[in-house]
């Protein structure tokens, strides 16, 4: 749960545009909250490092399982599917019996200075 609170304290106060020099408003300026300090944001940052490691261990195990008299059938993706779509699209398709499947996305965010 703190790395989303983080993250949400540091997406605010880049819209706001907070820094070392801007004052802290101490009124409320949307739903979020009043905007946060860059001090109070430099204690929740990461690290300075420039290597990024992301490792996804996905084990499951698809054993001793039987399938008898199924009816398995065709599925199908059209032109259009994807037209009202944004942010990130996963698609998962199983036409079979006894299928395991595992899927996982990492989002590596990395801000910078302009």
């Amino acid at each position: 749960m703190r790395t989303v609170q983080a993250f949400v304290l540091l997406a605010f106060a880049f819209g706001a545009g907070a820094d070392e020099t801007t004052p802290v408003a101490s009124e409320t300026t949307s739903d979020l909250g009043a905007p946060v300090a860059a001090a109070t944001l430099d204690e929740l940052r990461g690290g300075d490092e420039d290597i990024t490691t992301n490792v996804i261990r996905v084990t499951g195990d698809v054993s001793g399982n039987s399938a008898t008299d199924v009816a398995t059938g065709a599925n199908t993706i059209r032109e259009g599917s994807f037209a009202d779509a944004s942010g990130l699209t996963t698609v998962v398709q199983n036409t079979g019996a006894n299928v395991l499947i595992q899927s996982a996305t990492i989002v590596n965010v990395q801000f910078v200075d302009p």
